[in-house]
Order: C-alpha cells, then sequence, then structure tokens
C-alpha cells in the first residue's frame, strides 16, 4: 500500500494519510499494558507494573516516539489516557483509539481532549454487523471531531459484509501475522479480503507465539497501511526499530 513520508528522529519513517490526517506506520500499542489474557502468567505482571503506574506507561510511549514514529494505538483506559498525558508533557504525539463498549461518549469527551486521529469500535459491536448500532456509534466518532474506525476479529467475515453497508468509516483494525493467528475464519480468506478492500488498514497482533521479527514485520508491512505493537521494555523498542530500518532499506 502507498504510503508518505514524515521525518523521525532518527530516520525516515513512512506514514500513511487517513483523510486529511497522517499516523506512522508503527503505532506503539498499549494492550500489555491491562494485562489483557493472551499475555499469560505474565498478564498480571505487566497491569501492575503498568496500569496501575500510569508513569511507568508515559516513560514507554515517550522512549517509542523519540526514535521516530510518531504515534501511539491506545485502548480507552482511564490511566492509559492518563499515561498519554503525561508523556504529553514531553512530545505530544498523535493516537489512535479503540472504544470500550460502554460509555462511548464518555471516551469520546475524554479522546477529544488528546491529539486523537482515529477512533475504532469495539470489535463486539463491529462483528454484530448491526447497521443501526454502526451507524450511531461512528455518528458519534465524526460528530466529536475524530474519523471513525471499525476494529474486527473476524476479517475474513466482517470486513466482505461492512464493505458494502453504508457506514461513515475509513479504516479497519485486526489481526494480521504470518501466523494466522486470530485471523478468522483463516489467513487466507483475512488476506484476500483485506487485499480487497478500499479501507485503511491497521494491523493488530503482528508477532504472536515465536515469529522472529526479521520475517513477520515484512509480511505484516505488505498487508497494512500501518500496525500497533505493544511493548514492555525500551530496549524492545530499539530492537524493533533496528528491524524496521533494515526492512525499509531492504524493499
Amino acid at each position: 500500500m502507498d504510503n508518505e513520508s514524515t521525518s523521525g528522529d532518527r530516520v525516515d519513517f513512512p506514514t500513511f494519510k487517513i483523510e486529511d490526517k497522517e499516523l506512522p506506520i508503527m503505532l506503539c500499542g498499549s494492550a500489555p499494558f491491562v494485562g489483557i489474557g493472551q499475555f499469560g502468567f505474565r498478564a498480571f505482571e505487566y497491569r501492575v507494573r503498568f496500569y496501575n503506574h500510569p508513569d511507568n506507561m508515559a516513560d514507554i510511549f515517550v522512549h517509542f516516539v523519540k526514535q521516530g514514529c510518531k504515534g501511539a494505538h491506545v485502548l480507552c483506559f482511564d490511566n492509559i489516557l492518563k499515561a498519554v498525558k503525561m508523556a504529553y508533557d514531553v512530545e505530544p504525539f498523535p493516537i489512535a483509539a479503540s472504544l470500550n463498549v460502554k460509555d462511548i461518549a464518555l471516551q469520546l469527551k475524554k479522546l477529544s481532549m488528546l491529539k486523537t486521529v482515529l477512533v475504532f469500535v469495539h470489535p463486539s459491536q463491529t462483528d454484530s454487523l448491526n447497521r443501526e448500532l454502526l451507524r450511531g456509534i461512528t455518528k458519534e466518532i465524526r460528530d466529536a471531531g475524530m474519523i471513525p474506525g471499525l476494529a474486527t476479529n473476524a476479517p475474513g467475515t466482517s470486513i466482505p459484509v461492512l464493505d458494502t453497508i453504508d457506514i461513515d468509516f475509513s479504516a479497519y483494525l485486526t489481526s494480521i501475522n504470518k501466523e494466522g493467528k486470530y485471523m478468522v475464519p483463516s489467513r487466507k480468506v483475512a488476506l484476500e479480503t483485506i487485499k480487497s478492500t478500499e479501507k485503511k488498514v491497521v494491523a493488530e497482533n503482528p508477532l504472536p507465539g515465536k515469529i522472529p521479527p526479521e520475517e513477520g514485520l515484512p509480511f505484516v508491512m505488505e498487508h497494512c497501511d500501518s500496525f500497533s505493537m505493544g511493548f514492555t521494555e525500551k530496549d524492545q523498542i530499539d530492537d524493533i526499530y533496528k528491524i524496521l530500518e533494515h526492512v525499509m532499506n531492504v524493499v
């Protein structure tokens, strides 16, 4: 997919344009901070270490954006939004956000006080394929001054339907990775639907399991406009940036 360039602190990392805004090809994710189940026995440790301490989350955000990709993908939880505000004291950056199911108006009010570019509807609501529900939520997002997007846990089945419905949105958030993990109903079908859509695509779960970044990142970048990756250590960020630089120099 076509990308535009923007200057970073280390190198010119690509960005993608969504409507009249731009986001970087790589976003700093926030999933580890809330300790979701996919992190196994480390989930509780991550939640205690990060979600209970916004300054630790802010430290990761700041280190990430200083390397050159100016942007983050945040889950709409109070302490994560607090961490973004703390990071803004060092350097403001645009964000994409994922909504929770309840209290959407309140979440949007909080997101409007940040540099929020893109807001994704929760996948359980997206995958319900309820037109009126989705039209209502995307209108709320648009009325709040942000670009609506749809997150889906079933790209292979939901995207073909959503692309035919008259809903105001400009991007999908979905899992893309070389293993095909979380790519419902299969990697092949999901990739076919992702390739066929005219919407922008932001990938999550780019490196599940033990996929080496040197192999996994080129695959993900081939199929999306941007990808979100969570970090718990600064040296992880440094390592991924080195690999991203290498991938960009090869392709």
